[in-house]
């Protein structure tokens, strides 16, 4: 079997890590694309702290380093489709298969369906997947559908969580109104677009082979009273300012079961620890709670692991429920013709 070649598009938090995990996996990142700025020309494994360069120069000449042979680009920047749409219409017309961690993509067909429409028939055209994963792949999408498996019936299925802002980059922070105003929320939020927090429940329907008809979001400011350092603006929020924002969700299927949840993703206190807990009302009703995770880390991990399952995917935009089991591999290689 010969090495995955990777490119990475966009050099932040995300990639960096995964430009470490995916070395360490025997994965060989042939390619990086930053926007302007600093870490343009500099050697990638600098900017991801690895102890040594690798060779690899970051670039900003998308088109060029596109037609560097690699079989997928791992993609870290913006969360919405609207503009990640001429990004990934870009790298699929390079006929090259693409991973995104964008917090709307693991099941666009709802919020974009036109995009996502498009997205599909250009992949399939070109004998490439696309695909959206990052931490709702286990601990949102198939913790929860596993544990239906355990169920006679099901009246209910709930989420709680709470994730940490500080493990992400400026992207993340900005969408979730970290150090914005109370006013500033208040005259945005209702045209906040749907969050990550509405995309995974569309992954958990279908495979449960449940039809979504109504997804009801509201959304709560989450304000410091104290100050607050948050790691991914490099500033300490003031108090009276927002640390981020709290979700609730309320899903209606057709089929009469009931979905529901809550999500926090804001600035914690070094004390604080992140969960992801999911409770089936039915028979039997029970509950699993996962702590002690690192949302940054585990959000790359799941994205890289997935790499030989794209590969190895059918054609066309491929929502992440359809792939195959997410399991640990201390290397990772796919078959190539």
């Amino acid at each position: 079997m010969s090495p995955i070649r990777v490119i990475i598009y966009g050099v932040g938090y995300i990639n960096q890590l995964a430009t470490r995990l995916m070395r360490e996996k025997g994965i060989e990142v042939v390619g990086a694309i930053n926007r302007a700025g600093s870490k343009i020309g500099k050697d990638l494994g600098e900017v991801a702290n690895l102890d040594t360069p690798i060779g690899v120069v970051i670039s900003q000449d998308a088109e060029r380093i596109l037609k560097t042979p690699a079989d997928l680009v791992l993609v870290g920047i913006y969360d919405d489709m609207e503009r990640m749409y001429p990004i990934f219409e870009q790298c699929l017309a390079h006929k090259l298969n693409v991973i995104s961690v964008g917090a709307h993509h693991s099941y666009p067909w709802r919020m974009s369906p036109e995009h996502t429409a498009k997205l599909d028939i250009l992949a399939k055209r070109h004998g490439v997947t696309i695909t959206g994963t990052g931490n709702q792949d286990f601990f949102a999408v198939n913790l929860a559908t596993l544990m239906s498996g355990v169920c006679h019936r099901i009246n209910r299925i709930t989420h709680r969580s709470l994730t940490d802002a500080n493990n992400f980059g400026r992207e993340v922070a900005e969408v979730t109104y970290v150090d914005r105003t109370l006013a500033d929320f208040e005259s945005q939020s209702d045209n906040h677009p749907p969050s990550i927090y509405t995309t995974f429940w569309e992954n958990v329907a279908s495979d449960l082979n449940l039809e979504v008809v109504d997804i009801r979001q509201h959304l709560e400011p989450v304000v410091a009273e104290q100050a607050q350092y948050c790691l991914a603006l490099e500033r300490t929020i003031e108090p009276g300012r927002l640390l981020g924002i709290r979700q609730h969700l309320e899903v209606v299927t057709n089929q009469g079961l009931a979905m529901n949840g809550e999500n926090e993703i804001r600035v914690c206190h070094p004390d604080e620890e992140e969960f992801k807990e999911w409770e089936i009302y039915g028979e039997p009703s029970y509950k699993v709670k996962a702590t002690g995770m690192d949302s940054g880390l585990t959000t790359t991990t799941q994205c890289v692991n997935r790499i030989p399952h794209v590969i190895a995917a059918p054609p066309g935009y491929v929502t992440l429920e359809k792939l195959p089991k997410l399991t640990y591999r201390s290397k990772l290689s796919v078959d190539k013709p």
